[in-house]
């Protein structure tokens, strides 16, 4: 079984009778109010229900609207293309697709469960950004996970047009908007650094950011949340996007004005501080999400001086992308303000590869 058309039809079982089946239980673990909102449950289904599936737990994503069942169909077609893939021992840390399930005429996927806290319990806990050990366990866990699953998934090198790309989302998504423009300009600036360039493309999860990632005792256990992703994309969107979104939350607890803990010269003020601080000033964390991308970029052969063009096309992908218009808008303003270049960086790139 190949594609999600083959496992989704008119007679599929309603998730009904998996949800209310004698002897099942379980539990609602995440819901929401997106446009593609959908609600999660983990339960545990009577003995025999999957014979080459888990005797215990299973997941089961439902849609609640139509843009979610879109999502949903999605992430069950890179579930599947991660289940032929050859990963290795990576493979134990990816939900494996088991049905698609009837819910109401929309499809509702059920999966295996990995097991493990979302590395955000962490980020949230108090003092946990404010120190640099733990957030430099987070990054290398991070990065360590990121390098061998783009290992394992490399595929044909192509020359990277991914800032090009953006570009043309970010006009179609944006067309009249007052700061487009200067947008653009950053993205351009970041094209000819890595158009002259060439990288293996891999599988890229899409949202990997902190959220997504679950870690038990010192170590990923498992990365969810497969709806964004693609079979063969260019590898720094991954690398990026999880630095960005490290970044962005920095003063989520920190009142308005005020100094964020831990972190000389970031206050909470206006959005995207965080990403601004870490990208462009002096401290411990700075360092440590440029040895991230630095070293992520490295991994996949490429110059490490790309890392900034990379974090300006990064954002500018949120910006065209992110299913809530003000979030997206945010990105593409805080975009729009940053400069072409980090003063006394050297971003030449080296010699094209």
């Amino acid at each position: 079984m190949t594609e999600v058309s083959n496992a989704f039809h008119p007679h599929a079982r309603s998730v009904h009778d998996l949800l209310f089946a004698p002897g099942s239980r379980g539990v609602l673990i995440a819901t929401s109010r997106d446009p593609d909102a959908k609600r999660t449950f983990i339960m545990t289904p009577p003995a025999g229900t999957y014979v080459d599936g888990p005797a215990g737990p299973v997941a089961i994503k439902i849609p609640v609207t139509a843009a979610a069942a879109t999502a949903i169909s999605r992430e069950t077609r890179m579930l599947i293309a991660l289940g032929e893939a050859d990963l290795g021992g990576l493979g134990l840390t990816i939900p494996r697709y088991l049905e698609t399930l009837d819910s109401d005429g929309l499809p509702a996927v059920v999966t295996t469960v990995v097991r493990g806290a979302p590395m955000s319990v962490g980020y949230h806990r108090w003092l946990h950004t404010s120190r640099r050990r733990p957030v430099a366990e987070d990054f290398a866990l991070a990065g360590g996970w990121l390098r061998q699953f783009q290992a394992a998934t490399a595929g044909d090198r192509a020359r990277i047009t991914w800032a090009s790309e953006v570009a043309d989302q970010l006009r179609a998504r944006w067309p009249g908007h007052p700061r487009l423009e200067a947008a653009y300009l950053r993205l351009t600036a970041a094209d000819r650094q890595l158009k002259r360039h060439r990288v293996a493309k891999t599988i890229v999860h899409g949202d990997y950011w902190f959220g997504n990632l679950l870690v038990n005792d010192g170590r990923i256990t498992g990365v969810v949340d497969w709806e964004s992703g693609v079979r063969a994309g260019w590898p720094l969107r991954d690398l990026v996007r999880f630095a960005l979104s490290y970044c962005l939350y920095l003063d989520r607890h920190t009142r308005p004005g005020q100094q964020v803990r831990g972190h000389n010269g970031l206050r909470r003020e206006g959005f995207g501080a965080g990403i601004k601080y870490g990208l462009l000033e002096a401290g411990w964390l700075p360092d440590l999400v440029r040895l991230y991308l630095r070293t992520g970029i490295d991994a996949v052969g490429l110059p490490s001086g790309l890392w900034y063009g990379a974090a300006l096309i990064g954002l500018g992908e949120i910006a065209a992308t992110a299913n809530d218009d003000g979030f997206a808008a945010n990105h593409l303003e805080l975009l729009a303000a940053l400069p072409h270049w980090p003063m006394a960086e050297d971003l030449s790139g080296a010699d094209a590869r």
